[in-house]
């Protein structure tokens, strides 16, 4: 791809330029740039850089500083002050001085930036050290010092601050894990309790939802999902389910719950996934050790197959039958007993209020003929 030299003007500080300019000078070209390091040119014909803002100076200092005066590049610009940050993480460079300045006064203008770009932006942020294997904690140091999550998510979590330790959680994540983990985080640290479903759903939709990041609806469910199971884990409440919906999840998905649980909540996990393990428990209603055909085989109605697994798949977590078929099969016949006892109880009470019904209603005419 190539394009030719241009000039760009701004006025409001929303990433798109009010106009475009086709220009023939290099320097102008340079200069509309946002990093110096991002504004080296290759002659094609004499084979050498060209380089009017001093990028191979900063590159060799390792400095990230602006091509105009940063009071012009940012202003101009508020997702160039992400895309800063970015490159100090991906090439673990320092920000010069002033360029950080500037970068403090003028964070506000994140907001004018759409939160679809914010998004595509912080995406890449959180995996910036990786890229190069350059480990670093730039990202998260300045998101602290500027308070720069209530510009990215939303105004509830200004206060927010990662704390070394979650700093070290945070980067212990590998690339698939980050984007989540940061998430999860950043949950833990508005929720500071144990959250109720409706509070979780809440927090969940202000950190990610419309008033949030934007981030997708799948996002969303697996966010609450995540940090129901990490809770009730940490928090010791209905372990076992805890435990069995954690084995479900992906490995990346479960190093984000590995990072964040203490250490008495790890050891508790793994006690119960060795009894999970040793008493043959199932995952789903798939592990069972019966099939919905085999239970139908075996006479179970059809209409109740649905609630009947339900219950076989609980009472086998809750340890009250033993997963194998045999056992299964007598339990479902069992249950299925009762729902056609109940199904025929309801049929006759129904049958009973209808003849009630009947009988009132011809009372009810032959006193009107009385009546005439």
């Amino acid at each position: 791809e190539y394009t030719q030299f241009r000039s760009e003007s701004y006025s409001d500080g929303k990433h798109s330029p009010d106009s475009v300019i086709f220009v023939d000078d290099i320097d102008t070209d340079a200069k509309r740039r946002d990093l110096t390091i991002n504004a080296l040119y290759y002659h094609i014909l004499d084979s050498r850089i060209v380089d009017n803002v001093h990028g191979q100076k900063d590159l060799e200092n390792k400095i990230i500083s602006t091509c105009n005066h940063p009071s012009i590049t940012l202003q101009d610009d508020g997702l160039r002050i992400l895309r800063t940050i970015r490159f100090a993480s991906l090439l673990d460079f320092k920000i010069s001085k002033q360029t950080y300045k500037y970068l403090k006064l003028y964070k506000h203008k994140l907001k004018d930036i759409s939160k679809e770009r914010i998004l595509k932006e912080l995406s890449s942020i959180v995996i910036a050290d990786l890229i190069h294997h350059k480990p670093n904690n730039t990202a998260i140091k300045i998101f602290n010092k500027l308070k720069l999550y209530k510009y990215i998510f939303n105004s509830s979590f200004e206060n927010i601050k990662l704390n070394p330790k979650d700093q070290e959680q945070f980067y212990s994540l590998d690339h698939l894990s980050r984007l989540m983990g940061l998430y999860m985080i950043i949950l833990k640290k508005y929720n500071t309790h144990y959250t109720q479903t409706p509070q979780l759903k809440f927090s969940c939709n202000l950190l990610l939802g419309k008033d949030g990041i934007k981030d997708s609806n799948d996002h969303i469910v697996t966010l609450e999902k995540l940090y129901l199971i990490y809770q009730n884990l940490e928090y010791q409440v209905d372990i076992v389910n805890a435990t069995i919906n954690y084995l479900t999840l992906s490995n990346a998905e479960r190093s984000i719950i590995d990072t964040m649980l203490s250490k008495k909540s790890k050891d508790i996990l793994s006690d119960n996934i060795s009894i999970i393990k040793s008493n043959n428990l199932p995952l789903g209603v798939h592990d069972l050790d019966i099939s919905a055909q085999e239970l139908i085989d075996a006479g179970i109605e059809r209409m109740y197959i649905s609630k009947i697994t339900s219950t076989l798949f609980n009472q086998v977590i809750e340890m009250k039958v033993a997963n194998q078929k045999d056992d299964l099969i007598a339990l479902a016949k069992n249950i299925n007993e009762t729902f056609i006892n109940i199904a025929k109880q309801m049929e006759g009470e129904k049958n009973e209020n209808n003849l009630l019904s009947s009988r009132r209603k011809s009372s009810e005419s032959k006193k009107t003929k009385k009546s005439r």
